[in-house]
């Protein structure tokens, strides 16, 4: 039997009261079920299905709640399907993506790895150039040394041939003095040449 409280028309604070309960429950992320329920405590001799048929039938349209009613089970579960049936395309096109994908990180690691190598090398060819112009250095040093003993040995032999002339003019002109060379035309002829040498040296 159904009551005189439940046949009365809803009265205005009864469908504010209702609106309310719902936008809390709403914005709290909780279902319309719920909401419906809680309203009929706080409306005595209204039941959860009268609240929800009151809500559906004729406050509705007339109030726009701030976010969209949570998602029934049936609804989540048919989205549950759904990504996991989607998840193994998408990890196969993200493995192939993966596949397509230039191997940075390896190339990356080789080139690390290199670097050692190469400051080796440079190490290497520095100490090289060290020792190749100690080389040059040592080999100018060497020229240096053997222009100065050639110039030296080449005074030493000008010297030489002066003082053998100079003996070979002192002999011949002993000789003259002895009268050596006065029958002697040719020996006269080497006295006159090498006495125009000497004096050509000594000028």
């Amino acid at each position: 039997m159904i009551s005189e409280k439940t046949r009365a028309r809803w009265t205005p604070s009864e469908d504010e009261t209702l609106v309310g309960v719902i936008r809390q429950h709403v914005e709290s992320g909780s279902s319309l079920t719920a909401a419906f329920a809680a309203a009929a405590e706080l409306l005595p001799g209204r039941s959860a299905a009268a609240c929800g048929f009151r809500w559906n039938t004729e406050l509705k349209n007339h109030y726009t709640l701030p976010v969209q009613p949570r998602r029934g089970r049936r609804q989540k579960r048919r989205e549950a399907a759904g990504n996991q049936a989607s998840a193994p395309a998408d990890s196969a096109a993200l493995t192939k993506g993966l596949a397509k994908t230039p191997q940075l990180p390896a190339a990356l690691s080789q080139l690390l790895d290199a670097v050692p190598k190469v400051q080796v090398l440079f190490a290497n060819l520095a100490q090289e150039l060290t020792s190749y112009r100690d080389r040059v250095k040592a080999v100018e040093k060497e020229n240096k040394a053997l222009r100065q003993r050639i110039a030296a040995l080449e005074a030493l032999g000008d010297a030489a041939a002066q003082a053998d002339l100079e003996t070979l003019y002192r002999l011949l002109q002993r000789a003259r003095q002895m009268n050596l060379t006065t029958h002697a035309p040719e020996g006269a002829v080497v006295y006159e040449r090498l006495d125009s040498e000497r004096n050509t040296n000594i000028g």
